[in-house]
């Protein structure tokens, strides 16, 4: 499948003449829903359960571009003071994949994503809004990037096989190891060539298939499965 193929069917890159009306009035966001997101970043602060420094709230991503979609999340950062430790960053995970869970937050019928972010850390996005500040940090322009059609397909094939062969060995170790490869690669490639690189493009596909929430759900399901001792029958 080509990719050109792969942004008709999965709406992978799509470059819109103005941001998504939904939430935004011209360049200014509209303040109602810069005020329904403060509420939400309020809750799942409160959620987290500890005291955070948050300096900021931000819209990033497609929603913060012209590459927004129909299927485009709404991402919000909640800001905070200095870097995030490696703990900390387990912490705010494990409390995002809860509230996910536990909460289907919409804006106008856009899927809420909350993330905490540290002021230094790096971060790899084309648009960025302070909610706070109501301004742009980082101006979206309407560029069509540039993508290399084959070297996607390959890479997503590769990792495609990769995912197939540990779904079907029901391997706990081999079902780990290539959820931690395929964010590697993500990371990998945005600190390389940012939003629109290679392996973010993959990576967008690879979500839009559904495979990196049935990685996910084959590894919880495993999980549980090592952690549960079975009822033996007692004979009398």
């Amino acid at each position: 499948m080509r990719l050109r193929e792969l942004q008709e069917r999965s709406d992978i890159i799509t470059v819109n003449r103005r941001l998504n009306p939904k939430i935004w009035d011209g360049d200014s966001l509209d303040p109602a829903v810069a005020q329904k997101l403060k509420e939400i970043a309020d809750a799942f602060q409160e959620f987290i359960g500890i005291d955070l420094n948050v300096i900021d709230y931000t819209i990033t991503g497609s929603n913060a571009n012209y590459t927004w979609t129909d299927h485009s999340d709404l991402d919000l950062h909640l800001i905070i003071q200095g870097e995030v430790g490696e703990a900390a960053r387990e912490l705010f995970n494990a409390k995002k994949a809860l509230w996910a869970e536990q909460h289907n937050i919409t804006i106008k019928g856009l899927p809420v994503e909350c993330y905490v972010q540290g002021k230094e850390e790096e971060h790899h996005s084309t648009g960025v809004y302070s909610i706070a500040d109501n301004r742009w940090l980082v101006e979206p322009k309407k560029i069509k990037p540039e993508v290399d059609d084959s070297a996607v397909e390959a890479k997503k094939d590769s990792v495609i096989h990769d995912i197939e062969t540990a779904l079907l060995s029901k391997d706990l170790n081999k079902l780990r190891a290539v959820k931690e490869k395929i964010t590697k690669m993500r990371k990998a490639g945005l600190e390389r060539a940012g939003e629109w690189s290679v392996e973010n493009l993959v990576f967008k596909i690879l979500r839009n298939l559904g495979l990196i929430d049935e990685i996910a759900d084959k590894i919880r399901e495993l999980e549980d499965q090592e952690l549960s001792l079975e009822q033996t029958q007692v004979l009398i």
